[in-house]
């Protein structure tokens, strides 16, 4: 048993109190990736060697049923603040052992820990959660031994009858060879899980899963390279069984813990044999596959009903691309002012676009300088901000108060053109109508992570064609706000399409270590197009974009179309992004990295080095520079130039700052420092 001599219990269940103090902010999950943390911490400056908590919650799994002196000050930690997520996730189930029965089964139901699936909780890769070294599965074997211990209610609507299947004389048979060969410590022959993977119904089930996760085990200790990427595409698929098995929902962590499978004790076993040594975007689909063929993808678009199937070769979606294109483009008419465009644009050639709201003031004002101060050729650039409609006032008077002097106008009072030493600035009013599309919201759980991703100029880099003509900017630059531009935009603009790469529409920074499953759900079974799932990804906050070839393409039409497809979050749940990696993953111009040096507001890892050789810093995430805590704010300082710094409430007088009465600007600012 995990409960051990009572005063000791008793020390522990009052640590185990604190649970709640864990790092769930407002009830909501925070995302976290495997390439974007420290997964083993050591470079949290916290104050707690994490190195040495693994170490020891990996000893009490060791020996769980002896006393351990160091239990205590394990479970208070959970009290701690600190970025090293999945040690507290590892503490927090740790807690779970050492509660009594009535309060487990309430933080089972009622909390993050046992009420949503694990990727969901932990949203890794089951490969890179063994990867990372804390032993999350061996906990969650112990913590479902004590729940089906406890004997107390199921969860309504459990998924055993969907999921288990244990009606059948081959699952139970099955079974019972894997609990055998888990009692005495041995593999499991491999010929017994094919046969049993042979002979299975054509239908999801958790017993498939755990043969697959058996099936990895003894791939992995082979100890051989060429079959360390089948082991761990073995792996994919029985979390593709464990977490998508119920039609229609999501199986929870509490519902898994009342199985009649043993999935966690084989994902224990590879854990606790440290089988997994190579991260998952080091791995690749193997050299020469080919999957079989099927119809063509163009037959999906044409369809109303969206076709449960994989599709094979990785020009499928050029086809759709193609086959839209042949639809006709579906730009809007030019936005009224367009003709002032032209007029104070009309003779550059390099074109940038921006979109933020009020809340992204000082990002914007921040970018639109490093911008300015950097390149060598102003009169080579017309830099695009787009606002929504009612800020567009705001914006005119926050550019005015920043940059005093340096500004000029550059039409008539009203018609927001500007030059800025020399760069030409448009002001472009929208209506949040004409870019939103219901199927592109974010999920609550994203947003205290990655920062608010449901503001409509997140989506305007869809529409940009309405506002700038590709025949006029044949290449345009897309920059998010929360960057800072050290390098030439200009020499940006030039190098994008240079390197004759076939059917490419945007140039942007691969993300080798996010690879496209991050994003997309590329092993749902309602995702009806086959996709690289370990291919890289890349940020669209920084990308260069070619008009024409978008306009031919009529990627406007497909991402609202793909978007609404999505309405059931079945193929993503980030907002803006997922759609653009999966229509052009495959028509994609990789730029060097320096141009997207971007998780400053959110990692801590990033080398002195990579931070030396940036052209473009980027603060995805939630701690952008401007607010208080923001990441890395040393680097953004020198290109703030808000008016109203250590002023905050100034910004609330403005003409749509707050929606009150119009008040007039403080003194406008000179040059800044």
């Amino acid at each position: 048993s995990m409960r051990g001599p009572g005063r000791m219990r008793c020390q522990l269940a009052a640590a185990a109190a604190a649970l709640g103090a864990l790092s769930w902010s407002g009830g909501k999950v925070i995302e976290k990736h495997a390439s974007e943390l420290d997964l083993g911490c050591e470079s949290y400056q916290d104050g707690v060697d994490w190195a040495t908590v693994k170490q020891q919650v990996r000893e009490f799994l060791a020996s769980p049923g002896r006393e351990h002196a160091f239990l205590g000050d394990l479970l208070r930690l959970g009290r701690a603040k600190s970025d090293c997520y999945i040690g507290l996730c590892s503490l927090g189930y740790l807690s779970f052992l050492f509660m009594k029965p009535e309060r487990r089964l309430f933080a089972m139901t009622n909390t993050l820990f046992g009420n949503v699936r694990l990727s969901e909780q932990i949203p890794l890769s089951y490969w890179d959660t063994i990867n990372s070294g804390w032993p999350i599965f061996g906990l969650l074997e112990l913590v479902a031994m004590e729940v089906r211990r406890d004997g107390l209610a199921r969860p309504a609507g459990a998924a055993g009858d969907c999921c288990d299947r244990l009606s059948s004389k081959l699952d139970r048979s099955f079974r019972e060879l894997l609990q055998e060969h888990l009692r005495v410590g041995t593999l499991v022959p491999m010929i017994a899980i094919l046969r049993f993977l042979a002979e299975s119904p054509a239908r999801c089930s958790w017993g498939k899963a755990t043969a697959y996760f058996a099936l990895a085990e003894h791939l992995l200790h082979g100890g051989l390279a060429r079959t360390e990427q089948a082991a761990k595409d073995f792996m994919v698929l029985g979390e593709a069984q464990l977490e998508h098995c119920a039609e229609g929902r999501n199986t929870s962590v509490h519902e898994q813990m009342l199985s009649g499978w043993p999935f966690w004790s084989f994902l224990r076993r590879v854990e606790a044999d440290s089988l997994v040594s190579t991260p998952s975007q080091l791995l690749r689909v193997p050299p020469g596959y080919e999957a079989p063929p099927l119809r063509a993808a163009s037959a999906l678009l044409g369809s109303g009903a969206v076709a449960e199937q994989r599709l094979p070769a990785s020009g499928t979606l050029a086809q759709d691309l193609d086959a839209a294109a042949r639809e006709g483009p579906t730009a809007a008419p030019l936005a009224a002012g367009t003709p002032g465009l032209q007029a104070h644009c009309h003779t550059r050639d390099v074109h940038v676009a921006l979109a933020g709201d009020r809340r992204h003031a000082e990002g914007v004002l921040a970018a639109v300088n490093s911008i300015v101060r950097s390149t060598l050729a102003p009169g080579r650039l017309c830099l695009h901000i787009f606002c929504v409609q009612g800020e567009a006032a705001f914006y005119r008077t926050i550019m005015q108060c920043s940059f005093g002097s340096r500004l000029s106008e550059l039409a008539p009072e009203g018609a927001h053109a500007f030059s800025l030493e020399g760069v030409a600035l448009w002001l472009h009013a929208f209506d949040p109508a004409g870019v939103l599309s219901a199927g592109l919201p974010v999920d609550d759980g994203v947003l205290h992570e990655a920062g608010d991703l449901n503001t409509p100029h997140n989506f305007v880099r869809f529409h940009l064609a309405r506002w700038i003509p590709p025949k006029a900017a044949r290449k345009l630059v897309y920059l998010d706000t929360d960057v800072v531009v050290l390098g030439d935009i200009c020499e940006l603009h030039d190098a994008a399409f240079q390197g004759g790469t076939a059917g490419a529409i945007v140039a942007a920074v691969p993300r080798p270590r996010l690879p496209l499953h991050m994003y997309l759900k590329a092993f749902s079974p309602k995702m009806p197009v086959w996709l690289p799932s370990a291919a890289p990804s890349f940020n669209a906050g920084v990308m260069v974009i070619d008009m024409l070839a978008w306009e031919r393409a009529n990627v406007t039409a497909m991402v609202d179309r793909w978007a609404r497809r999505n309405a059931g979050r079945e193929l993503w749940r980030h907002g803006s992004q997922p759609p653009l990696l999966l229509l052009l993953h495959n028509h994609v111009e990789w730029l060097d990295e320096a141009w997207n040096v971007d998780g400053l507001g959110h990692r801590r890892n990033i080398t002195v080095e990579m931070l030396g050789r940036a052209r473009i810093l980027h603060w995805t995430g939630p701690l952008k520079p401007w607010l208080p805590g923001g990441g890395f704010r040393d680097l953004w300082e020198p290109f703030s130039v808000h008016c109203w710094r250590g002023h905050a409430e100034f910004v609330g007088t403005l003409p749509g700052g707050d929606g009150r009465d119009q008040a007039a600007p403080r003194q406008p600012a000179g040059e800044p420092a």
